[in-house]
């Protein structure tokens, strides 16, 4: 599945700043830099996410077949997702294009870096691989499901 693109999240993004009160001539501006952002660190965790190893499983000899039994973990940023310092300069790039500019813009693009590089790092420390990914010769040969 791929990442929602910015044209996707921009609608949420207004959503969500006229619900905090955030108003005025560039709050479609914040949200389309928003969007943008947000599109960008989801294509990349996407890219980037690996299950780490060490997933039980039962696949009993001698047909060495069978399934995962147990969960799994994803692995965290760095390795596994965008880290804050990949996403602010992203954000800042995003701020200058939506015409975002101002002394306080970089603080503005450290803030949304950070917060989602936070944000990724919850989810992978919160979601698992379910179990049931089926096994042919100790080898995992379906994709797994997120739970």
């Amino acid at each position: 599945m791929p990442a929602p693109v910015a044209a996707q999240l921009e609608p949420i993004a207004k959503g969500a700043l006229a619900a905090a009160g955030i108003q005025g001539k560039n709050a479609g501006d914040l949200a389309k830099a928003l969007a943008d952002v947000t599109a960008q660190a989801l294509s990349m965790f996407l890219s980037q996410a690996m299950v780490m190893p060490g997933i039980p499983a039962a696949a009993p000899p001698p047909a060495l077949s069978g399934s995962t039994v147990g969960p799994g973990m994803l692995m965290p940023p760095p390795a596994g997702g965008p880290a804050a310092a990949q996403l602010e300069p992203l954000a800042q790039a995003a701020l200058m294009s939506a015409g975002i500019q101002g002394e306080n813009a970089p603080d503005l693009a450290k803030v949304i870096g950070g917060a989602l590089a936070q944000g990724i790092q919850l989810f992978t420390s919160q979601v698992m691989v379910a179990p049931g990914i089926a096994i042919s010769g100790l080898v995992t040969t379906a994709p797994g499901r997120l739970m």
